[in-house]
Protein backbone atom coordinates (compact mmCIF):
# COMPACT_ATOMS: atom_id res chain seq x y z
CA UNK A 1 0.00 0.00 0.00
CA UNK A 2 1.24 3.43 -0.87
CA UNK A 3 2.04 5.78 1.96
CA UNK A 4 -0.05 8.37 0.15
CA UNK A 5 -3.09 6.06 0.26
CA UNK A 6 -3.19 6.69 4.00
CA UNK A 7 -4.00 10.35 3.32
CA UNK A 8 -6.90 9.41 1.08
CA UNK A 9 -8.25 6.73 3.44
CA UNK A 10 -8.08 9.04 6.46
CA UNK A 11 -9.70 11.87 4.47
CA UNK A 12 -12.55 9.60 3.40
CA UNK A 13 -12.97 8.50 7.02
CA UNK A 14 -13.11 12.10 8.23
CA UNK A 15 -15.66 12.97 5.53
CA UNK A 16 -17.82 9.97 6.47
CA UNK A 17 -17.74 10.88 10.16
CA UNK A 18 -18.58 14.50 9.35
CA UNK A 19 -21.67 13.29 7.47
CA UNK A 20 -22.59 11.11 10.43
CA UNK A 21 -22.25 14.09 12.79
CA UNK A 22 -24.35 16.27 10.46
CA UNK A 23 -27.12 13.64 10.35
CA UNK A 24 -27.15 13.26 14.15
CA UNK A 25 -27.22 17.05 14.55
CA UNK A 26 -30.11 17.38 12.10
CA UNK A 27 -31.99 14.63 13.95
CA UNK A 28 -31.50 16.38 17.29
CA UNK A 29 -32.45 19.79 15.89
CA UNK A 30 -35.66 18.43 14.38
CA UNK A 31 -36.68 16.12 17.22
CA UNK A 32 -39.83 18.22 17.79
CA UNK A 33 -40.62 19.10 14.16
CA UNK A 34 -44.16 17.98 13.43
CA UNK A 35 -44.54 19.57 9.99
CA UNK A 36 -42.14 19.25 7.04
CA UNK A 37 -42.27 20.31 3.40
CA UNK A 38 -43.06 16.71 2.40
CA UNK A 39 -45.85 16.59 4.98
CA UNK A 40 -45.97 14.84 8.31
CA UNK A 41 -43.34 14.83 11.04
CA UNK A 42 -39.57 14.94 10.47
CA UNK A 43 -38.08 11.60 9.46
CA UNK A 44 -34.82 10.49 11.05
CA UNK A 45 -31.64 10.36 8.95
CA UNK A 46 -29.09 7.54 9.18
CA UNK A 47 -25.66 7.31 7.60
CA UNK A 48 -24.65 3.98 6.09
CA UNK A 49 -20.97 3.17 5.53
CA UNK A 50 -19.65 0.82 2.88
CA UNK A 51 -16.20 -0.18 1.71
CA UNK A 52 -14.99 1.58 -1.43
CA UNK A 53 -12.03 0.66 -3.62
CA UNK A 54 -9.48 3.48 -3.59
CA UNK A 55 -8.63 2.95 -7.26
CA UNK A 56 -12.09 4.25 -8.19
CA UNK A 57 -11.47 7.54 -6.44
CA UNK A 58 -7.74 7.96 -7.07
CA UNK A 59 -6.34 11.46 -6.77
CA UNK A 60 -4.10 12.10 -9.81
CA UNK A 61 -1.57 14.19 -7.90
CA UNK A 62 -0.67 11.16 -5.79
CA UNK A 63 0.04 8.89 -8.76
CA UNK A 64 3.70 7.96 -8.37
CA UNK A 65 6.23 5.19 -8.07
CA UNK A 66 4.73 4.40 -4.67
CA UNK A 67 1.51 3.29 -6.37
CA UNK A 68 3.44 0.95 -8.67
CA UNK A 69 5.12 -0.64 -5.66
CA UNK A 70 1.74 -1.26 -4.04
CA UNK A 71 0.48 -3.06 -7.15
CA UNK A 72 3.54 -5.33 -7.16
CA UNK A 73 2.91 -6.38 -3.57
CA UNK A 74 -0.70 -7.11 -4.44
CA UNK A 75 -2.38 -5.21 -1.62
CA UNK A 76 -5.68 -3.55 -2.39
CA UNK A 77 -6.38 -0.30 -0.59
CA UNK A 78 -9.95 0.07 0.61
CA UNK A 79 -11.50 3.29 1.89
CA UNK A 80 -15.01 4.18 3.00
CA UNK A 81 -18.02 5.65 1.26
CA UNK A 82 -20.98 7.04 3.20
CA UNK A 83 -24.59 7.52 2.20
CA UNK A 84 -27.27 9.38 4.14
CA UNK A 85 -30.64 7.65 4.12
CA UNK A 86 -33.99 8.90 5.35
CA UNK A 87 -36.05 6.49 7.46
CA UNK A 88 -38.60 4.76 5.23
CA UNK A 89 -41.26 4.38 7.87
CA UNK A 90 -42.97 7.38 9.34
CA UNK A 91 -44.27 5.75 12.52
CA UNK A 92 -43.34 8.50 14.92
CA UNK A 93 -44.52 8.78 18.49
CA UNK A 94 -48.09 9.79 19.24
CA UNK A 95 -48.40 12.32 22.04
CA UNK A 96 -51.57 13.72 23.54
CA UNK A 97 -51.46 17.52 23.06
CA UNK A 98 -54.95 18.77 22.18
CA UNK A 99 -53.82 22.41 21.94
CA UNK A 100 -51.11 21.71 19.34
CA UNK A 101 -51.83 23.06 15.82
CA UNK A 102 -50.96 19.67 14.25
CA UNK A 103 -53.16 17.62 16.59
CA UNK A 104 -55.67 15.27 15.00
CA UNK A 105 -59.38 15.14 15.91
CA UNK A 106 -58.60 13.09 19.04
CA UNK A 107 -55.92 15.57 20.24
CA UNK A 108 -52.89 13.42 19.36
CA UNK A 109 -49.79 14.78 17.60
CA UNK A 110 -47.36 12.53 15.74
CA UNK A 111 -43.84 13.48 16.85
CA UNK A 112 -40.62 12.41 15.08
CA UNK A 113 -39.18 9.08 16.15
CA UNK A 114 -35.86 10.56 17.33
CA UNK A 115 -34.17 9.35 20.51
CA UNK A 116 -31.99 12.17 21.93
CA UNK A 117 -29.80 9.70 23.85
CA UNK A 118 -29.07 7.67 20.71
CA UNK A 119 -28.24 10.84 18.74
CA UNK A 120 -25.93 12.08 21.51
CA UNK A 121 -24.06 8.76 21.48
CA UNK A 122 -23.83 8.93 17.66
CA UNK A 123 -22.37 12.45 17.88
CA UNK A 124 -19.79 11.42 20.49
CA UNK A 125 -18.81 8.33 18.50
CA UNK A 126 -18.49 10.32 15.26
CA UNK A 127 -16.29 12.92 17.01
CA UNK A 128 -13.97 10.22 18.40
CA UNK A 129 -13.75 8.46 15.03
CA UNK A 130 -12.99 11.77 13.33
CA UNK A 131 -10.17 12.35 15.84
CA UNK A 132 -8.76 8.87 15.16
CA UNK A 133 -8.71 9.52 11.40
CA UNK A 134 -7.11 12.91 11.99
CA UNK A 135 -4.40 11.29 14.12
CA UNK A 136 -3.72 8.71 11.39
CA UNK A 137 -3.48 11.52 8.81
CA UNK A 138 -1.05 13.51 10.97
CA UNK A 139 1.06 10.44 11.73
CA UNK A 140 1.37 9.68 8.01
CA UNK A 141 2.30 13.32 7.39
CA UNK A 142 5.11 13.06 9.97
CA UNK A 143 6.32 9.82 8.36
CA UNK A 144 6.52 11.53 4.97
CA UNK A 145 8.33 14.49 6.53
CA UNK A 146 10.84 12.15 8.20
CA UNK A 147 11.35 10.29 4.93
CA UNK A 148 12.11 13.54 3.11
CA UNK A 149 14.64 14.52 5.79
CA UNK A 150 16.55 11.28 5.11
CA UNK A 151 17.60 12.72 1.77
CA UNK A 152 19.07 15.85 3.41
CA UNK A 153 21.98 14.10 5.08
Amino acid sequence: MSLFNIFQIASQGMTAQRERLEAASANMANSNTTRTIEGGPYRRRDVVFEAADLNQTRMPMFGSIFDDAAVEVGSTAVGVKSTTQIAQTNNGQRRYEPGHPDADANGYVTMPDVDPLEETVNMMSAARSFEANSTAFNTAKEMVRASLKLGDS
